[in-house]
């Protein structure tokens, strides 16, 4: 089957990552989170920024400069070596599992914003059983709508459950560990 993209899709698959989500990511990892991440597929700061303002430094890239302060455009992840301690984006999702791959070769820890989905599929398990993925922290609310780049029409909640997917391989563990977290209550 050839899997053609919808008119609705942006073609960069460019979706901006909500405030609450990055404030959920902190208050659930910030025990865990490297003081040095690197932020590969920044977009316009929607993550980089509120790190840098809690403190962390963020390396920030894209394959396409999108106008995130003091970032490298024009960069790609998947051509890069650079070696970080922590690695924190929301990826394309159509290339979810491929930047998962990429960011497990250059750094130790990884939390992506990904659709729940990502834990299913036949094809995905046996790639799943060998990824040190640590925990899942589920967002019980869906977060409000990414809409895509340019989106002027009426805005709501997604219609997809999300969830931060942490791989840590300092605290490898048979099981990973599933968490839910209610973004209104932090």
């Amino acid at each position: 089957m050839i899997r053609t993209r919808t008119k609705n899709r942006h073609p960069e698959d460019f979706h901006r990552t909500p405030l609450e989500a990055v404030r959920a990511l902190l208050e659930i990892e910030r025990s865990r989170l490297p003081e040095v991440i690197w932020e590969p597929a920044c977009g316009d700061g929607a993550i980089v920024l509120p790190l840098r303002e809690a403190g962390y430094t963020v390396i920030a890239s894209d394959l396409v400069d999108r106008g995130c302060p003091f970032s490298k455009g024009w960069h790609d992840f998947f051509a890069e070596t650079m070696v970080a301690p922590g690695i924190v984006t929301n990826p394309p999702y159509s290339l979810a599992q491929a930047f998962v791959t990429k960011a497990l070769e250059l750094s130790p820890y990884v939390a992506m914003l990904l659709p729940l989905g990502f834990l299913a599929g036949q094809r995905r398990m046996p790639w799943h059983r060998g990824s040190p993925l640590a925990r899942v922290h589920i967002f019980s609310r869906r977060l409000p709508l990414m809409h895509r780049d340019g989106y002027e029409g009426p805005k709501a909640t997604s219609g997809v459950d999300h969830a931060w997917f942490v791989w840590d391989a300092a605290r490898r563990v048979p099981h990973p560990r599933v968490m839910w977290v209610d973004y209104d209550d932090l």
